[in-house]
């Protein structure tokens, strides 16, 4: 039987390899990295939701587990959850390598680079940092959870020894005290840039986050540079677990009950709504254009005939508006209500459908982010949209 230690270094040779193969990874720096931080050291035990009817989550734990076995899972190219939250949710996890990597290409850590990590989770992240930048002593990762960053401190003293700074704190607020920084990366999705970040940001610095709005994410990359602040998109969205801060605020969604119902009306056929919400680029536009609003798809039951009828809705919760579309069972058209005091939801929706087109429907990485006066602005085509959650 091959050795832990030996079939572990083997297993993060295959990994590399598949990451390299897959047009991911190119760094040298980096590649190094993950050859030589032991994934494992830092994910004791994951969570993985069951087949079963039910979806239970199945803790795995290495020291239960069949050492080989567990090594092979660790090093998959896979999220592990770590932790979930009292709605048994997914709420930390180790990242997908293949993610990890993009956004490490993306951050262009160089040797004696400072580094600020949001999002401490299990502290792997941060290992591979110190390895990138020379040392230990160059890193800060703040997390504001106090048990996982315990978990992560004692996983990085003894995989790579002492010398990153973990704190516990809001990551919005960044970490002044060893700032500036000529590199920062937000592990958690965030509806905002926040103001502190840039602050922290060494001028020639780069912030690498997840930039996510209410319907769609987008893989930021800003430069901090002498003109100011310019944010450019990859084509490809991270899908992270959302930052938990006190200066985010979830918009008070309106519930139809409590709103003013207009007429409905009937679509005609081949109206470009509501399949156009189902459409990733449009939604990237139009979250920006009406700022923190949602989209939800339901399939209520119809209580004369039992027949389910598909319905869409999209909620302005600043405006306290919403338009629900709802199909015919029978013959398949869309009907259109709204509610709310604000009737004119939808020549807003039409309005920015009809932007969107004659911008020859552009994709999210077309898009430019500025800041002007600390307010993140999207600038698509000829249009600039103040970034706002509601």
């Amino acid at each position: 039987m091959t050795p832990i230690p030996i079939r572990s270094a083997q297993l993060r040779q295959q990994l590399v390899t598949t990451l390299i193969n897959s047009g991911a990874l190119h760094s040298p720096a980096i590649t190094q990295a993950f050859l030589s931080i032991p994934r494992e050291a830092f994910i004791p035990f994951f969570l993985e939701q069951s087949e079963s009817p039910r979806l239970d989550w199945v803790r795995h734990e290495a020291v239960m587990s069949e050492p080989t076995a567990y090594l092979e899972q660790i090093y998959t190219d896979q999220p592990l959850v770590t932790k979930l939250d009292d709605r048994k949710m997914p709420a930390s996890s180790s990242s997908l390598p293949s993610i990890m990597v993009k956004m490490l290409e993306a951050l262009d850590m160089q040797p004696g680079h400072t580094a600020l990590e949001v999002g401490t989770g299990t502290g792997y992240n941060a290992a591979l940092l110190a390895q990138i930048t020379g040392s230990p002593a160059h890193v800060s990762t703040i997390d504001v959870d106090p048990i996982l960053t315990a978990s992560a401190i004692a996983a990085l003293e003894h995989t790579i020894g002492p010398g990153v700074t973990v704190i516990i704190g809001d990551g919005f607020q960044g970490y002044p005290l060893n700032a500036p920084y000529d590199r920062i990366i937000v592990t958690a999705s965030i509806p905002t840039v926040p103001p502190p970040l840039i602050d922290q940001l060494a001028p020639g610095g780069k912030l690498v986050m997840d930039l996510q709005g209410s319907l769609a994410s987008g893989f930021l990359v800003i430069d901090k540079t002498e003109d100011g602040i310019v944010g450019h998109f990859r084509p490809e969205p991270l899908h992270f677990m959302p930052l938990f801060s006190d200066a985010i605020a979830a918009p008070d969604v309106p519930r139809i009950k409590d709103l003013q119902q207009h007429d409905p009306c009937a679509l005609p056929a081949h109206h470009p709504f509501p399949d156009i919400l189902n459409d990733y680029a449009f939604r990237w536009f139009l979250q920006w254009r009406i700022p923190g609003c949602q989209v939800t798809q339901t399939r209520p039951i119809q209580r004369q005939s039992g027949t389910p009828i598909p319905t869409i809705s999209v909620v302005d919760p600043h405006h306290r508006t919403i338009a629900r579309f709802q199909r015919h069972p029978e013959h398949q058209e869309w009907t259109l209500t709204t509610y709310g005091s604000q009737a004119s939801l939808w020549d807003t929706l039409l309005q920015a459908y009809h932007e969107f087109v004659s911008l020859g429907k552009p994709q999210p990485h077309n898009s430019i982010l500025t800041v002007e006066d600390k307010q993140p602005m999207i600038t698509i085509g000829s249009l600039k949209l103040p970034v706002r959650t509601s």
